[in-house]
């Protein structure tokens, strides 16, 4: 998923808005233009091309805010055929579990997660633990 970091103090408000993050340091943290593949973000060229279209979306909407690219960067967005993540035991690996595949959902499927390997661990038995079996 692509993204962009731009420097600027004074937008902390805007963290509530989708595909927004505000950083540790004060940037704006600008995310977006998703697309079903797993080898897109190996393409400098498509990098580069998103990059100016989210720039161009972000002026739109923040036109008095002066800012400038620090960073961009894409990766494959990880999520299964059925939406849900991958949650369980790694098959041959003792003491293992697998916890990926949030397509998006990192904070509701994380939660999740922590009960599903925190019973596995404590020998208990989490009554929702098949759906999220690879």
């Amino acid at each position: 998923m692509p993204g962009l970091a731009a420097r600027h103090p004074g937008l902390g408000g805007v963290r509530s808005v989708p595909l927004f993050s505000h950083g540790r340091d004060g940037r704006l943290i600008v995310g977006g233009e998703d697309e079903p593949s797993a080898t897109a973000h190996q393409d400098k060229a498509k990098l580069k091309r998103k990059c100016e279209t989210i720039t161009r979306k972000l002026r739109r909407l923040l036109p008095d805010v002066d800012f400038e690219v620090d960073y961009a960067w894409a990766g494959a967005f990880g999520e299964s055929q059925t939406g849900l993540p991958q949650i369980g035991p790694v098959k041959g690996m003792e003491h293992v579990h697998a916890v990926m595949g949030f397509g998006g959902n990192g904070i509701t499927y994380s939660v999740i997660a922590s009960e599903v390997v925190g019973r596995a661990v404590r020998g208990e038995t989490d009554p929702d633990a098949d759906l999220y079996r690879p």
